[in-house]
């Protein structure tokens, strides 16, 4: 499995004597400099040039290759393939070689091992083989990175700049992996060993346009963050999540609870339907979940730990977190690497983690950007159990506050009420008024409380007629569904009845005996559009429900009289 092999770049190196000034690839570099080098094209990129984006290449000493140079060789199997053991064995002769201080000939047999560890992989190779093999490619090019270090660092300490930009200069001339490189300026805490050290040109674009055309909108992320960021933080941390994650939930919505992308992702860490489901946030006519931020920061602490566990790379994670963890999966798999930045991915998912990089990196030290951040209040509520289907503003008024006050606290629950059927539902109420929410909404006797029923309108059916049947008024079924002219209703159509407790079983009886049926509470409505060749009860068990049960729904008395086209509704107890 790929979780086998975690990053070696998050393992401690251990290769620290080792003193090499790594100009040298693959026995052949230019290692001095021309003393008249050609001037730069007008129009050329400047971060398109290894000399120009590094140092001046021109402090860099003379350095005296050896005469002999002669790469070692690799023994192939029969399909053409050097087998992971040889060239595990091959890696370990580099690392001897190196301690013994042939520097030469130890990155002589490093080039050999990285041309072979990057090779397509055999058809017959399977995940732990790529697995492994990856992880070779990964330690060759970590300790090809410490050589250049080591020859900086053990050298004067006034060249270490030069020698240092002068081996990596080399190392992305070849087309090193970018996840090598350093970045320069502060690092920041806990996820800085995979991404808070890139500085690359993505990551540069998008600081320039948080710092730019889109100022604005990232100091409006900001003041939220003041708002919301120590709650998604306390639960980061409580999860055993880096707390700089926080800055995910910035750049999926801006911190919004109402956020709704184009594939119909809600809330402020964007949540799928089914992934939504599988880590537990409920979706339904009544309430939604994903837009509430304890639950949904929650739920995405636990979906991200579990993308860490399989990945076990940040960049990898957050790819997987916007993209999808199977589609990483398969991108790995066809590549035989791991490394986010030389995957092919969509490009909003590649565009995903230097944004993160770059809201980070600004969120981390606003000041020095020329961003504000408000000191004002921080998000706190109190929780009021609540049983059955209540009006929150009956809520808001035994809290002594008022209705939006509660209503913003409660972005997830749709109606304005809390959900039916779901027994000590937490609303929020403003923190200090939880304890005289519960003493008062205790004493208000159940005739008294409202609650709410759904009704789906039948043909025939008039708004007086439905009004009479729950023992409600035209004026409030209208008011409460926002319906311009109480003549507009149409069969399908779904309207919520506002009444007090003691008659909502009255009224279901009702209005069960005048042939209209009335799902439980909290019932979710299914549909199914009959084809050819279906039977009614064919169509009953691919809903989950019973023949009688469709029967009475969509009021059939001849278990043949449907017809293809005919669309054929029921109602099921609420997912989750």
């Amino acid at each position: 499995m790929i979780s086998q092999f975690p990053p070696v770049r998050q393992r401690p190196l251990l290769f620290l004597p080792l003193l090499v000034a790594l100009a040298v690839s693959g026995g052949c570099a230019v290692l001095k400099p021309d003393p008249n080098p050609a001037p730069a094209a007008a129009d050329s990129d400047p971060e398109s040039s290894v000399g120009v984006a590094i140092t001046d290449l021109d402090s860099v000493p003379e350095l005296i290759l050896p005469a002999d140079t002669t790469a070692p060789l690799l023994p192939l199997g029969p399909d053409g393939y050097a087998g992971l053991a040889d060239l595990e064995a091959m890696l370990a002769t580099a690392m001897e070689l190196g301690a013994e201080g042939a520097w030469d000939e130890a990155e002589d047999h490093l080039f050999v091992l990285r041309d072979e560890a990057r090779r397509p992989a055999p058809a017959q190779a399977d995940s732990t083989w790529l697995a492994h093999r990856r992880s070779i490619d990964r330690r060759v090019g970590l300790l090809r990175a410490v050589l250049a270090e080591q020859a900086a660092f053990g050298a004067d300490p006034a060249d270490a700049d030069s020698l240092l930009s002068t081996g990596y200069g080399v190392l992305l001339a070849e087309g090193f992996p970018d996840s090598l490189v350093p970045a320069s300026g502060a690092r920041l805490s806990s996820i800085t060993a995979d991404l808070m050290k890139f500085d690359n040109k993505a990551v540069r674009r998008w600081e320039e346009y948080f710092t730019g055309r889109g100022r604005r909108s990232f100091q409006t992320w900001l003041d939220r963050k003041a708002e919301v960021g120590p709650l998604i933080e306390g639960i980061l941390v409580e999860e055993g999540l880096p707390r700089e994650l926080v800055y995910l939930a910035m750049i999926e919505s801006g911190f919004s609870t109402r956020a709704v992308s184009s594939a119909s992702a809600v809330g402020p860490w964007q949540f799928m339907a089914p992934t939504a489901r599988d880590y537990g946030l409920r979706a339904s006519w009544w309430v939604d979940e994903r837009r509430d931020l304890e639950m949904s920061t929650r739920a995405a602490a636990r979906y991200i730990g579990n993308l860490h566990e399989q990945f076990g790379d940040w960049a990898l994670v957050l790819a997987a977190y916007n993209t999808g963890g199977g589609r990483i999966a398969r991108k790995i798999r066809q590549h035989g690497h791991d490394n986010f930045w030389d995957l092919r991915l969509p490009a909003q998912t590649t565009a995903h983690i230097p944004k993160f990089i770059a809201a980070a990196r600004l969120g981390a030290d606003p000041a020095r950007y020329g961003f504000t951040v408000p000191d004002g209040p921080v998000l706190d509520y109190d929780t009021v159990p609540v049983d059955d289907a209540t009006d929150l503003a009956l809520i808001a008024r035994c809290a002594g506050v008022g209705t939006d006050d509660v209503l913003s606290l409660n972005p997830a629950l749709l109606r304005g009420a809390s959900p039916p059927d779901l027994k000590a539902y937490p609303v929020r109420v403003p923190s200090g008024t939880g304890p005289r929410a519960r003493r008062e909404l205790a004493r208000v006797p159940s005739d008294k409380r409202l609650t709410w029923r759904r009704h789906e309108v039948r043909r025939g059916d008039t708004l007086g007629g439905i009004a009479r049947s729950y023992g409600t008024t035209v004026g409030d079924i209208a008011r409460l569904n926002k319906l311009k002219d109480v003549h507009m209703i149409r069969p399908g159509d779904q309207l919520l009845i506002p009444m007090p407790a003691e008659l909502a079983t009255k009224a279901q009886q009702r209005a069960s005996e005048k042939g209209h049926y009335v799902p439980p509470s909290g019932y979710e409505r299914v549909s199914y559009k009959v084809r050819p060749g279906d039977t009614l009860g064919g169509i009953a068990r691919k809903l989950g429900v019973t023949l009688a049960h469709l029967r009475k729904v969509n009021n059939i008395h001849q278990t043949n009289l449907i017809r293809p086209g005919q669309r054929l509704y029921a109602y099921r107890p609420p997912s989750g």
